[in-house]
């Protein structure tokens, strides 16, 4: 048990901060995240300086609001480097990409986006290209449902609630059905003439860590060619969620 000299009070509230920002759609002001975290604001504003002035926030001279820092996609491109789970994913992206002849990529859920940090891309002339380091948002496409839909539910409240009320009760049916599934389809929904499948993949206490998602042309990547391939995506998926143990 932790006691109260083993733990920073001010690193549990910078923590806080910052990942109310990582969980907030765009810029934050330091009344709103004061009122959200319930802080006093010259506690938040001395901590968004402090933060500042280390490159993990990010304050626009105009508005005066804060975001997070880009020390953080130096830290992102580190984890892509150096993932402790590379080594079991790798493998399983190039096998899918082989054997289905498109474009196979593992994405993260980030707040109310989604990083993809793995790609594989389709040996075909034609093919999906998302880019490593790409944030999409989360509610849209295939595998922003993979991930959302096995998130706990303070967390899908949060990203329904930044929609309108008629695209909240699309993707809740959409959820719905991605989680009777097991996997989420997607025909031109963020690209035109893109069709994607992804499911989750889950750690040891069944959190979802991630995605694995198959896209190709619509021509190409049909109907007919994703319930061809969505055995294989699942199979795949299920072998990586059990080697996290």
């Amino acid at each position: 048990m932790k006691t109260k000299t083993d733990v920073s009070a001010t690193v549990l509230r910078a923590i806080k901060v910052l990942k109310h920002l990582k969980e907030m759609p765009g810029p934050q002001s330091v009344s709103y995240i004061s009122k959200d975290l319930e802080m006093s604001p010259t506690i938040v504003h001395r901590l968004l300086t402090t933060l500042k002035m280390e490159g993990f926030v990010f304050q626009d001279a105009q508005s005066k609001l804060y975001s997070l820092g880009s020390v953080f996609l130096e830290y992102a491109n580190k984890i892509v480097t150096e993932l402790p789970f590379a080594p079991i994913v790798e493998p399983w992206l190039i096998q899918l990409r082989n054997s289905t002849g498109e474009t196979a990529g593992f994405y993260t859920p980030n707040g109310h986006t989604r990083l993809c940090l793995m790609e594989y891309e389709s040996q075909q002339e034609i093919r999906r290209s998302v880019g490593v380091g790409t944030q999409l948002p989360i509610y849209a496409g295939a595998t922003g449902r993979a991930l959302i839909s096995f998130q706990p539910e303070r967390n899908q409240t949060q990203i329904l609630q930044s929609l309108s009320e008629e695209e909240r009760d699309v993707l809740q049916a959409k959820l719905q059905a991605t989680r009777q599934q097991g996997y989420a389809v997607s025909i031109e929904e963020i690209s035109s003439n893109v069709s994607a499948i992804s499911a989750p993949v889950f750690d040891h206490q069944k959190r979802v860590v991630g995605a694995i998602s198959i896209s190709g042309p619509a021509f190409r990547f049909n109907d007919e060619k994703m319930e061809e391939v969505i055995p294989k995506l699942l199979h795949a998926t299920d072998e990586i969620s059990k080697s996290f143990v």
